[in-house]
């Protein structure tokens, strides 16, 4: 019995080695490049802020896309937000596709180092050389954030960067354009009879004659990281200006008769609005109302807006903005199907079956159009924008359908006007969203398929772009929260990811993706403000790229689409112009690389400034060739276990301690950001 009893014990302790997860090992043959370059950081003492070198050892490997961050001592999330970044606008300068390769940024400091994304060109420099195979010149230091446009934003510190650049031998410092007069806090004592008064004020001091009078150091300001690239490397990448017209005579013959449907359209449905308006109040059926509250000024006031959207869509389909003018139109539309809505309601004298009938009639409409997007077949990389616009247009119409009932359960216990108008605004915008969902549906038939696609491709390229707008976003809130900028971009971006979520529609999902990328890319950019300069960039890029997209026999419908809105928009808001601009951007060049684009950008070799060298020592620049390695990736975990493992007490211990103190009124932020935004804001 025992013998039986110590038998099943042994059985039942092996048990769960049964489930146990199998350890797998194998070998891989990895082509490597690695190089080291430096960044100056801000370290805080026991004397202060002083400026220090950061090593930052990076390895481009043949791999699957991904980014690793390694540090010591710890630094903040920013750093490895920083290094996906660099290694995206890389990725994009030089037209390799980054996910073919892994990288690795290896980050060393002597001192714990203020948390702050000052490092994000330096690194991008460090991945367009191993992308490139350039040696980079050891006499050259740089300071400044990288946006996803390329342009090198601006960060604190310069001044102790700049003394620690000087004090380890380089010959220049690079600066971001427009820093080169930062403020310095002088402290001074009076003496007033028998007090002492200490008066602390702001100077202006040229970081260019400082250092240079100072350390013999040559600064030199940068807008771009191509205009850095040529300090470092001797190279630069020709400014990317399309050289064809944005619209093809193709697409203008398939635009225009689309565009004089829609006109059309809006027309009629204005004619019949104001018709309805006029009788309506000939009868004297709309309720007279308040003055802050009157239903018959709010009913013209939407007809007005009908009018003037359909003179915009006439004035612009004179200028050959053929989307733009169906945009316009599809607004002048819903306004007008608004009013006739509201005049009918009254004419049957406010009864609930009127709204009821209209309800479902609406949702027959939406639940169509739900229908057929879902069941519409995606061929190739046309059918797939075509369907991706559709169903994201399909689900605004059922979104919006919802909140109009909403509305009207709302209005029946508040009887508001407000509510009222609100619930027939909503229905009326539903049902013209639903026929705009058919309406780029049937763009399939007027365009040539081109790229076949299957299932796997799609839900690859949904996986890889969800994956990377959710670590754009939160690099970009961790930015925007930090300098103190205004967060509706985010917000954006955020309410798009999560709708890209959905997974339901997968073509919609993508393009989702694409735009949520779109809004937190801007909302880097517009940290610190939005100018003629950043529109002008990425309309650039956008009409750049759909060129280069062309010429791989794809046509880009949506990217072209949302360009063409872009410049009919720019004189009114650069905000929203920049937003299309960079969607477009987005799309065309994710159905070039989706393509399996490799169009490697052509770049020439300009040399190194004068008293520079350039060092191809093994401790700066080593290519390796082939080698059999395995588990590379599990080795770099484990590092970095064991490095946050050792330091995690420490940084504990000084993580209250850490931040930048404004030198004004005490306050202390957590990044070098944080402050000069505030200083700027509040003590200029």
């Amino acid at each position: 019995m025992k013998g039986k009893l110590l038998f099943c014990l042994i059985i039942i302790s092996l048990l769960p080695l049964a489930n146990a997860a199998p350890i797998r090992e194998w070998s891989q043959e990895v082509h490597y490049r690695n190089i080291t370059i430096f960044a100056p950081a801000v370290a805080k003492t026991n004397d202060g802020y002083v400026g220090v070198l950061t090593q930052i050892n990076v390895t481009m490997q043949n791999g699957s896309g991904n980014v690793y961050v390694v540090t010591s001592p710890l630094t903040e999330v920013d750093m490895q937000g920083s290094a996906h970044l660099a290694v995206d606008v890389a990725s994009a300068l030089t037209g390799v596709d980054a996910s073919n390769h892994d990288f690795i940024f290896v980050v060393k400091a002597d001192s714990p180092i203020v948390g702050g994304p000052s490092a994000g060109a330096v690194m991008t420099i460090a991945s367009i050389a191993l992308i490139k195979g350039w040696g980079v010149s050891s006499d050259v230091i740089m300071t400044g954030m990288i946006n996803p446009d390329g342009s090198i934003g601006p960060v604190g510190g310069i001044l102790e960067k700049g003394e620690a650049a000087a004090k380890a031998g380089a010959k220049y410092f690079l600066i971001p354009k427009g820093q080169g007069i930062v403020y310095q806090t002088v402290t001074e004592k009076r003496q007033i009879g028998g007090f002492v008064q200490i008066i602390q004020r702001r100077v202006p001091v040229n970081v260019s004659d400082y250092l240079g009078s100072k350390y013999g150091i040559i600064v030199k300001e940068v807008d771009d990281i191509n205009e850095a690239l040529k300090y470092f490397t001797g190279y630069t990448f020709p400014e990317r200006k399309s050289s064809q017209p944005m619209t093809t005579e193709d697409y203008e013959s398939i635009m225009k008769p689309l565009a004089m449907d829609m006109l059309d359209r809006a027309n009629s449905s204005y004619e019949k609005a104001d018709s309805l308006f006029k009788n309506c109040t000939s009868q004297g059926v709309i309720p007279p109302g308040y003055w802050w509250n009157n239903p018959k000024a709010n009913i013209k006031n939407t007809l007005n807006n009908a009018l003037k959207d359909l003179r915009d869509a006439n004035t612009a389909f004179a200028n050959y903005f053929y989307y733009y003018s169906i945009s316009k139109s599809f607004q002048s539309l819903v306004d007008s199907r608004f009013v006739k809505y509201a005049c009918e309601y009254y004419l049957q004298g406010g009864k609930e079956d009127y709204f009821s009938s209209v309800y479902d009639n609406v949702t027959e409409m939406v639940n169509e159009a739900t229908k057929e997007v879902k069941n519409a077949e995606i061929k190739g990389l046309i059918s797939l924008q075509c369907v991706g616009a559709a169903q994201i247009r399909a689900m605004d119409a059922l979104d919006t359908l919802n909140q109009s009932m909403q509305y009207w359960n709302k209005y029946s216990y508040t009887l508001s006007n407000n509510d009222l108008f609100s619930a027939f605004s909503n229905l009326a915008y539903a049902a013209e969203r639903s026929k705009t969902a058919h309406w780029w549906l049937s763009l399939r038939d007027y365009f040539n398929d081109t790229f076949l696609i299957n299932e796997t491709w799609l839900e690859g390229m949904v996986d890889k772009y969800y994956d990377y707008a959710s670590q754009i976003i939160t690099y970009a809130n961790i930015l925007v929260s930090e300098s103190g900028a205004s967060s509706s971009f985010i917000k954006k971006a955020q309410t798009l990811l999560n709708q890209a979520g959905n997974g339901e529609y997968k073509a919609a999902s993508l393009f989702l993706s694409l735009e949520a990328i779109a809004n937190a890319n801007i909302a880097i950019e517009a940290i610190d403000g939005v100018d003629e300069g950043n529109v002008e960039r990425t309309s650039q890029m956008a009409s750049y790229s759909i060129q280069q997209t062309r010429n791989e026999s794809i046509e880009p419908i949506m990217a072209v689409n949302y360009y063409e809105f872009g410049r009919s928009i720019e004189k009114d808001s650069l905000n929203d112009a920049l937003i299309y601009y960079k969607y477009s951007y987005m799309i065309s060049n994710m159905l070039r690389l989706g393509a399996g684009y490799e169009g490697v950008a052509k770049s020439s070799y300009a040399g190194l400034p004068s008293q520079s060298k350039t060092s191809n020592d093994n401790h700066i620049f080593t290519t390796a060739g082939l080698f059999v390695v395995g588990l590379i990736t599990g080795g770099i975990i484990t590092f970095a276990y064991e490095s946050r493992r050792r330091k995690e007490e420490e940084m504990t211990s000084q993580s209250d301690e850490e931040g930048f103190r404004c030198p004004v009124c005490g306050r202390v932020f957590s990044s070098e950001r944080g402050m000069r935004t505030h200083m700027g804001k509040i003590h200029k």
